[in-house]
Order: C-alpha cells, then structure tokens, then sequence
C-alpha cells in the first residue's frame, strides 16, 4: 500500500520511479512521479534538493553552541542545570565577558518574526485540534516521530553518543551488533527500558508545554530561586505586544512554552557538544560527508516529524484534519522551531504551509535514511519489499538499525505501561500501520500475525468513538468539558509517570563506554535534580477532574445507548406496520 504526499498528476503504474537513495534525486526533474519507503509524491520545487541537504548538514546552531561554552567549560559541567536560568544568571550577573550569552537571550527574547509568529486564532485552533486527537497524534509521535524518525542512520549516530533514546548494550568482538531479534529483546534490561521511558515522557511533557496544557501544581520543595523561574522574564517582552491574557503569550518570552522551547534548544547545544567531543576521541572532525551533530537538516527534520507527521498519521487513523486545522497545527510548530533554533529561511520556506511541509518532510526523510544504503549502480528502480516473514522472526543480515537504532527499544519501554499498557506486539503491529510496510521493513520490524492486526484495528476503531460522537452530537459544553479535563489530565499523567516531577530539561550524567560486563553506567538524572523538580499535585483538583472524566463517559455512552435504543424502537414500529400494512 502507498501513502500518497499531496497532489499527484495522474499517471501510470509504470511512470513510478522507486527511489532509495539520495543519490538517484540528483537525476530527477519536474514531474517525475517518485516513490521511496512505500510514500508517493511527485517531484517540484517544494522538494529539498540534495545539494541544499548537504549544506545544511554543515550547519549547526552557533549562536546557541557559543553562548553554552561562555557558562560552562565543558558539557559535564552542564549536569543537572537548568540551562536557560544559568544563561539568565550569568547574563544578570555583568561578571566578566558575555557577548554570545547576550547575544543568545537577545535572539530568544524576540517575537517571531513576520510569517512565523503564529496568530492567536491559530494557536486556538490548533491547541482544541491537539486536545480533540491528544491520543492519535500522541501515537503518531511514537510510533512515527520518535521510533520510525529517529532511527534514521544520522540521527542515531548522535543518538549513539549521548545515549538518548537507545539502550547500551555490549557490541561484539567484531564491533557490530547481533540482528536477532530475541537478542535484542534480552540485551535491552529494566533500567535502559526504564531510561527510555523517562525520556519519552519528558519530550511529551515538551508537546503538552507548547501545546498550553497546564495542571495545578507546586514545587514539593520550594527553593529561593522557584519564585524567579516562574516569574517570566521580561527582557523583550514588549517586543511581542501581547497581553498576558493573550492565547499566543505562553509561547512568547517569558511564557512556560517559550521556556520549554528554550530550554530543549539549549539541551540540543549540550548533545551536540557531547558528540562532538566523543568524536574527537574517536578520531573523527566535524564537517564533510558526516556534517555536524544535531544540523539544521536535523532540526528542521525534527520539527517536521513534530509538526507534520500527526497530520499524516491522522489520514492513515481515517480522522483526517480539517485544511484549517491542518495550517493551524504547523502554524504554531513554526512558531516554535524559530525558538528552537531552526534557520528562519528554512521555515519562511518550508513550512509556510501544509503543502511545502509535506513536500519537506518526504524528500528531508529520503535523504535522512539514505545513509545506511550503498549508492545504486545505475537509476534502475528498486524492488518491491519482499514477502512478509513469520511473527518475530529473525530479522537477518539487512541493512537496518534495528539494534543500534531506537525503534525497538522505544517499543519495549513503552509496552505494559500506564495508561494503556498495550504488548509488545500490538506496539509493533501500529508502528508497522503507521510506517507502512516499506519503512518498517527497512527498518528491521518483524512482521505481526493477524489477529494481532485485527485486535491493533479494533482498538483504534474503539479509539475513534469519541470523535464520531462529538462530530453528531450538537451539546458543545460536552466538547468543552473533555478539553477541560484533557488539557489538565495529560500534564497530570506525565507528572505522575515521572515520579510526581516536572522537568525542566537539565543534561542528565554522560554515559561510559560500554565495558565488558554489558550495560554501561551514567545517563542518569543528577543528584538533586528530582528534588528540585519535584512537585505537588492538588487532589482536590484531581477529584473535580476525575468526576468531570466520568461525566464526560457517561453522557457520552448514554446518549449512544438512548440513540440506538430510539433507532431499534422506531425501526421495530416500522416493521411491524408494514408487516401488518401487507
């Protein structure tokens, strides 16, 4: 099966050209209907040449880079700190030379510029859009975004270094890891599983941030520097000419999304310093073929699979967005990637809308996974994936990432967890729908019987309830109180997943090289740092919002039941009319 990127000119079977590398793009022109991972979409100029991917493989984000090595002398030094306050307090504190420190907070504390600065109407739209599919576009960063995105060959090898999102695990003598997968399952412990989903939960806690979702909450122990964090800085904030009433302001300077937005751009610069160092180590340099750790390619690949993929996810769930709602949803993530630290000519041009962004995100992929393949000899298509293999099969000797890549241990750390503590198995069968079949074979994802599909699409269909029923049923205030309860409940669950904290993105310890004995120390949270974070729910509130939930099911459930039962009531009144009418 084929997803199809935008509008395609009708064409033949035969005029398809099957693309696996990037290096077949330099042949192709105007036109030319092209396929690669099983996503068909034809060729313009909204597609990224690969000539500009290689330019931006060579970019970083200096400004960020420079103003992280004025604070700190190297990325250990940065543990445990929150790196935003830090920039702040040196910045305050006049002690010495912090031209890149001024510099950085000058950047950050400006409004948007014209084109990215997103509209209260859409940043409305696109929060009630969010909150409507928080289940679907939360899976869609999952399976999609985070365990399919990611494992793309360049992004892992940043991914390798920093230990993020990616168990460590003992290589073999040769230096290569096993591709079995039962030996993946059995090198992945508790505590790498237990890793992984702590730092899934955080990037989650990142959505839910820009996203203005916010709970009642208060730090468990209050520090003299609590009371500053919270208060927003003010260095600019007359530049964005908003009021604190404003639905935009929580992402402008000073707002707890702003903050967010900043303190993951900062913690990109720690990543992207540690790498760099463990290159030097291992004799590489930066530039070149391999480019730069965390690159503008990279960045602005992130924000895509942020930002678009859960549109296209959304399609693939039969719960396609409204075109409005759509160019609300990248409206706002553009927003956030100049924040970010993504080059503004690259959002100005491929992400001013909907169609550039889905053209971005096919040909920026290509180029990503292209990677781990040699070159083709010649222009000649690439064959078919082959036929499926037996439910967990061994994956074999394909050039995949299955190990080093993050797909799998994703899927594990999230299987038989809260909330909805699905198996390992459903986990593989919805990343396999959502990537389709081509991906996910490149990828290594062994192939699910089928029941396990037709139990994934039962569940997904059960998903889908509330839509239907808010898509027919005329009393708003119903919508409105989900949203409610949704809007608060998300930020509530991932608090109390991460152990009742709200982090606040601080570089974790750096991981040791993996010794002899298997699983490497380090990349833990630091010392103090839970403390710090730590916070107190309201449980008055908890029980308002857990009464409102069940209020939200029961309407909904009895309305469906009074419906159905007033449909089988006037069709058996009917019937029996004209049986008698005959």
């Amino acid at each position: 099966m084929h997803f199809q990127i935008g509008d395609v000119r009708p064409h033949e079977e035969s005029e398809i050209k099957h693309i696996r590398h990037s290096e077949e793009t330099r042949t192709l022109r105007p036109g030319d209907i092209v396929e690669t991972f099983g996503h068909v979409f034809e060729w313009d100029a909204d597609c990224v040449p690969i000539e500009l991917c290689e330019r931006w493989r060579n970019e970083g984000d200096t400004l960020c880079d420079n103003a992280l090595r004025e604070v700190f002398s190297s990325p250990s030094s940065s543990v445990g700190k929150d790196l935003l306050r830090a920039l702040e307090e040196r910045a305050n504190s006049r002690d010495g030379q912090c031209e890149a420190i001024s510099a950085f907070i000058d950047e950050v504390h400006q409004a948007p510029p014209a084109g990215l600065l997103a509209s209260e109407e859409e940043a409305v739209l696109a929060q009630e859009f969010f909150l409507d599919n928080s289940i679907q576009i939360m899976q869609a960063l999952l399976h999609y975004s985070l365990a399919g995105g990611f494992a793309s060959p360049r992004i892992v090898r940043t991914l390798e270094a920093v230990s993020y999102l990616v168990p460590h695990v003992r290589r073999d003598d040769a230096g290569k890891s096993s591709r079995d997968l039962s030996h993946i399952l059995n090198s992945i412990s508790k505590a790498s599983s237990d890793r992984t989903l702590s730092r899934l939960l955080e990037t989650f806690q990142f959505v839910l941030d820009v996203m203005g979702c916010s709970a009642t909450a208060a730090p468990a122990h209050p520090t003299p520097d609590d009371a500053g964090d919270r208060q927003s800085s003010t260095h600019a904030a007359a530049q964005a000419d908003a009021s604190s009433a404003s639905e935009v302001a929580y992402l402008l300077p000073g707002g707890e999304g702003w903050k967010s937005t900043v303190r993951v751009r900062l913690l990109h610069g720690v990543a992207r310093w540690r790498t760099e160092e463990r290159w030097k180590r291992e004799g590489r340099t930066n530039g070149g073929d391999a480019g730069v750790p965390i690159s503008q390619e990279d960045m602005a690949a992130t924000l895509a699979a942020f930002s678009t993929i859960p549109i296209w996810c959304l399609h693939r769930l039969r719960l396609p967005p409204t075109p409005a709602q759509a160019r609300a949803y990248l409206a706002l993530w553009r927003h956030v990637g100049f924040y970010l630290g993504v080059a503004p000519r690259i959002l100005l041009r491929y992400f001013s809308s909907t169609r550039t962004a889905d053209k971005f995100l096919a040909t920026a992929a290509l180029h990503l996974f292209s990677d781990d393949l040699s070159p083709p000899p010649s222009s000649s298509p690439t064959p078919s994936p082959g036929t499926p293999s037996p439910e967990f099969a061994d994956v074999g000797e394909r050039k995949s990432t299955i190990l080093r890549g993050p797909t799998i241990p994703i899927l594990v750390a999230v299987s038989n967890r809260p909330p909805l503590n699905t198996s390992l198995v459903y986990n593989i069968a919805l990343t396999t729908h959502l990537l389709g079949e081509p991906l996910s074979a490149h990828l290594g994802l062994p192939h699910t019987s089928l029941s396990a599909r037709v139990r994934m699409h039962a569940f997904l269909l059960v998903q889908r309830i509330p839509h239907i029923f808010a898509a027919w049923y005329p009393r708003k205030a119903w919508l409105e109180k989900r949203r409610t309860v949704l809007r608060e409940g998300l930020m509530r669950s991932v608090w109390w997943n991460l152990g009742l904290r709200t982090t606040t993105f601080r570089p974790r310890t750096m991981v040791q090289d993996i010794g002899p004995e298997g699983e490497a120390g380090g990349g833990e949270i630091a010392p103090g740092v839970v403390e710090e974070e730590k916070v107190k729910l309201d449980p008055t509130r908890a029980k308002v919002l857990t009464k409102m939930w069940k209020e939200v099911w029961q309407e909904m459930v009895g309305v469906c039941v009074a419906t159905f039962a007033v449909v089988g009531l006037v069709g058996y009144a009917g019937l029996r009319y004209f049986l008698h009418s005959v």
